[in-house]
């Protein structure tokens, strides 16, 4: 059997820029997948939950996957 855990992200305004304006980043991504990893979880991906109207991602979802102890 699977568990699979979902922990969602949230890009933060970082500065401005030239051509879409302002810039956006999801800061500490890494960290997090990293102390997932650590705790025996499985990286699978993600999925996003919302965009903006420029179509960039405001919101996802980490997807974390591991085998479940069997007793």
């Amino acid at each position: 059997m699977k568990q699979v855990k979902f922990i969602e992200v949230k890009s933060e305004l970082s500065g401005y820029g030239l051509g879409k304006g302002t810039r956006y980043t999801f800061e500490g991504l890494e960290k997090v997948i990293y102390e997932m990893i650590m705790k025996g979880w499985d990286y699978k991906g993600y999925v996003p939950k919302e965009t903006r109207g420029t179509g960039d991602i405001e919101k996802m979802s980490l997807i974390f996957q591991k085998d479940e102890l069997e007793e």
